[in-house]
């Protein structure tokens, strides 16, 4: 397995939103070479879900619909690879609210809670990506809904970093 837990780096911009009480986690992986663009890898994290993840996306949209949150269903959406990303465009569902040479912060804001994913490359010349997320709930609502997620965010943030890193890992390699 690619996808370890890890310390969210020292100069992430993830850090200015913590606060005691809120959620924080950050896996790491190697994706087998440097250089890309932060854009080029963010976006192959969260463009092209697998159909698990969309359904799960799908009944989760549901739940959360009888108690007037956002739904991706309802939120702006491109699916579309771009060379750039700038803030205010979307990833997905994902807006993008930071953007730097080599991090990139989505998220979203809502009722319920407020949450932030960071995708962050060590420095240029690093193979080592960082995938963080900052949760910080404002209710009772928000924590129960943040305790159900959690098994699945897990899931969910293995298999897209596992995915990334051999997609990534499968193009270097040389030509037969």
């Amino acid at each position: 397995m690619n996808v370890v837990r890890s310390k969210l780096p020292k100069d992430s911009r993830l850090h200015s939103y913590f606060r005691d009480g809120d959620f924080l986690d950050c896996f790491s992986m190697r994706i087998g070479r440097h250089g890309d663009p932060i854009a080029q890898i963010a976006q192959r994290i969260f463009i092209g879900l697998p159909g698990w993840i969309n359904a799960l996306l799908a009944v989760r949209d549901f739940g959360v619909s009888f108690f007037g949150l956002k739904t991706t269903a309802n939120l702006p959406k491109d699916l579309s690879f771009r060379d750039s990303i700038s803030v205010g465009d979307h990833i997905n569902f994902l807006c993008v609210l930071s953007v730097s040479e080599n991090e990139i912060i989505l998220g979203e804001d809502d009722r319920h809670l407020d949450f932030r994913i960071s995708v962050y490359r060590d420095s240029d010349a690093s193979d080592r990506i960082s995938l963080a997320t900052w949760v910080h709930t404002h209710n009772t609502l928000g924590k129960i809904y943040l305790a159900a997620i959690t098994p699945f965010h897990n899931l969910i943030v293995n298999s897209r970093g596992n995915r990334v890193a051999s997609e990534f890992e499968v193009e270097s390699q040389p030509s037969v």
